[in-house]
């Protein structure tokens, strides 16, 4: 099912997997380069049908290794009792969506952990098994290992956002007890790691060596963006926090009846509205929400089953708390509308339009807005 600009795959434990648009090039690119290299006049090991099968099995292994390394932020978020909002694997590696900062400084450091602690992992695992097999088969599996020991370190350095970025953010939050130095210390050290990363990029185009100096010039431009946007991010967050989200929600959308059949949703609220998610309630309470996408999977099928065999349940669904500050809901929101709850009751709903409302009511002190700039999205999203 492709949903914006990603096909959601399979839903493992009540996550959600995704793969976007671009991962789909990227894989294509890994099965044909590995084929070519399996296949290059003057060196061909193997048949050209065999050199097929070895190149989709090396991709497999390692865009499974890197789903892996993002199950395992999903995995830890959940045994913090957080919400996953599902995961996405996208051309430059994957993203988890999960709210770590709400478990403070440990939380956040843990979730961040285990994604390189896995990878690493998984490298000592390709290593093992390539020594127990041989031939082209043990090569193959070699060089994985070689490439998520690169990829464990890559995403282990301190700069934001990679993992190690948030595991220095956290570290300094937890030292200090103020996430704002924190993100301030994980901005720059970013651009320190970028400004390497570019030096070394330079030095390997100069060595003709254009593919790994293109990788290192694509991380380095991603660290020095992100890690000179953190100053903008910051002093924004300094505004938001004056706020709550009961100062800038607006009332709630219509409700759907979990016991509603999937055929009168489809007249009550939700034909025409491919994209826009509804809080489904049951006596009252919300239990989670439906969108044309998610009620089409089961209502194809048998129209006249109840909303509830058809909802996004609440671990994926984007919710926040009305007495919550406005910079932590809108970080955890990532761009996205999501519902106003407090005690299973649902109060209204927050968007970016909303809290560009009341930025330009409360901070600016202007009342009609003409499109907002100041509000940056996530940078792993």
């Amino acid at each position: 099912m492709l949903t914006g600009q990603r096909w959601k795959i399979a839903t493992v434990r009540g996550i959600p997997l995704y793969v976007s648009t671009s991962w789909v090039w990227i894989a294509a690119i890994y099965v044909w380069g590995e084929y070519t290299v399996l296949t290059e006049t003057g060196r061909a090991r193997v048949a050209s049908a065999e050199a097929i099968f070895l190149a989709v099995f090396a991709a497999v292994l390692f865009f499974g290794s890197i789903l892996a390394h993002e199950t395992a932020h999903a995995v830890m978020a959940r045994s913090l009792d957080l919400p996953v909002r599902g995961v996405t694997l996208v051309f430059w590696g994957g993203a988890t969506e999960t709210r770590a900062d709400v478990r403070g400084p440990l939380g956040e450091f843990l979730v961040a952990f285990v994604g390189p602690a896995t990878t690493l992992a998984l490298s000592a695992v390709f290593w093992a098994t390539s020594v127990a097999t041989s031939g082209v088969v043990s090569e193959l599996i070699r060089y994985l290992a070689g490439l998520s020991l690169v990829f464990a370190i890559l995403n282990a350095l301190p700069g934001f956002p990679l993992d190690g970025g948030r595991m220095l953010q956290a570290a300094v939050w937890g030292i200090t007890k103020n996430r704002r130095t924190a993100m301030r210390a994980a901005g720059y050290s970013g651009i320190v790691v970028g400004l390497a990363f570019a030096a070394g990029a330079v030095w390997a185009i100069s060595n003709e060596n254009l593919t790994l100096g293109i990788f290192g010039g694509y991380i380095a431009a991603i660290l020095i963006s992100t890690g000179r946007a953190m100053d903008q991010r910051i002093a924004l967050r300094d505004q938001l926090v004056k706020g709550r989200v009961a100062d800038a929600m607006r009332p709630p959308p219509p409700t759907v009846p979990a016991s509603m059949s999937l055929a009168e949703a489809l007249d009550h609220s939700l034909r025409g509205t491919l994209d826009q998610t509804f809080p489904v309630t049951d006596h009252g309470r919300v239990i989670g929400s439906i969108s044309m996408r998610s009620a089409r999977r089961v209502g194809a099928r048998d129209p006249l089953r109840p909303v509830r065999d058809a909802l996004i349940p609440m671990n994926q669904t984007s919710v926040v708390d009305p007495d919550e500050t406005l910079d932590t809901a809108t970080e955890w929101l990532g761009g996205q509308d999501g519902l106003v709850v407090k005690d299973g009751a649902l109060l209204g709903a927050i968007g970016p339009r909303d809290v560009e409302h009341w930025y330009r009511r409360v901070i600016e002190g202007r009342a009609a807005p003409t499109g907002f700039a100041a509000l940056p999205p996530r940078p792993d999203l």
